[in-house]
């Protein structure tokens, strides 16, 4: 499913549609993804103390780095017009 397409509430209750195949890992990690791209990388301490508590500081940082390059690589191809077959 193409969750870009979907309105707000639309898009969430696809995303909670699956959640019950997701660990908490999971869903902590999307939440951080979904968190950061509306929010341009703020992110709130109360979401941060529930990283810590099922990620290391070095799987927090690999979070981040994932989210920041596909996010850039997207802007990157919005920007340059380029379209998929």
């Amino acid at each position: 499913m193409d969750y870009g397409t979907l309105d707000e509430s639309s898009r969430q209750t696809a995303m909670k549609q699956g959640e019950a195949e997701l660990s908490e890992r999971h869903k902590l990690a999307l939440e951080l993804a979904d968190h950061i791209m509306a929010y341009h990388g703020q992110l709130p301490d109360e979401m941060y103390n529930r990283l810590t508590e099922h990620f290391t500081r070095e799987e927090i940082i690999a979070l981040f780095f994932q989210i920041g390059s596909k996010n850039g690589a997207n802007w990157f191809i919005i920007a340059m017009g380029i379209e998929s077959k």
